[in-house]
């Protein structure tokens, strides 16, 4: 038993160190895929909209992976500590990555001469990545599939970008760039919701 649950840390640090790593891979490689110096507001708020809100999937979907293993969620359900205080400071890890990496890319951009307003398109990206990330982790959860849990977001964004703002409303995740920050709100309240219920069926399961 014993060594099942150090096997299970070695795997949630592995795993967490895995996509904090793809993640930042993903950052780095932003100046290859679209512009990042000299940016104007909109053209900012666009880069961070579209690109850099991408790793909320990255990071915050993966969550139950080491209970990909079934002897490894047996012994953590079986464990005094409830399993969705587990899971819960898995996420809160995942969050506190994603804000590290976002005002590191945020400095970065403002040293590359672009125009932004810092604490706005900090909170207003971190809204969107927490709505990705809570799309991945629902999906997950009632899926017991981490593909699902990635192909869902993945196509909310897919459909953000043809359908636009007329079609998702206020769940549009690309309003910063246009001037609008009032999607957030709804963005962040809903990133939430899924969230917390993505632990508590997963924990049911």
């Amino acid at each position: 038993m014993a060594n099942y649950w150090e096997i299970g840390k070695e795997n949630l640090r592995h795993n967490l160190l895995i996509h904090a790593g793809i993640a930042l891979l993903l950052l780095c490689f932003s100046p290859l895929v679209l512009g990042v110096k000299n940016l104007g507001l909109s053209e900012t708020a666009k880069v961070l909209e579209i690109y850099v809100a991408l790793i909320g999937i990255v990071l915050i979907t993966p969550v139950f992976l080491p209970e990909q293993n079934r002897d490894l969620r047996d012994l953590i359900h079986s464990k005094y500590t409830k399993v969705a205080s587990i899971y819960s400071i898995r996420v809160i890890e995942s969050i506190l990555v994603l804000m590290l990496f976002l005002g590191i890319y945020l400095w970065f951009l403002h040293r590359n001469g672009c125009e932004m307003d810092a604490a706005m398109y900090f909170a207003g990206t971190l809204a969107e990545m927490l709505f990705l990330g809570g799309l991945g982790i629902i999906s997950y959860s009632l899926t017991d599939n981490l593909v699902a849990g990635y192909m869902i977001p993945i196509f909310y964004y897919i459909t953000a970008i043809g359908g636009g703002k007329k079609f998702l409303k206020s769940f549009y995740p690309f309003s910063m760039s246009q001037g609008s920050y009032s999607e957030k709100y709804w963005l962040l309240a809903a990133g939430i919701v899924l969230i917390i219920l993505g632990i508590r069926i997963r924990s049911r399961k």
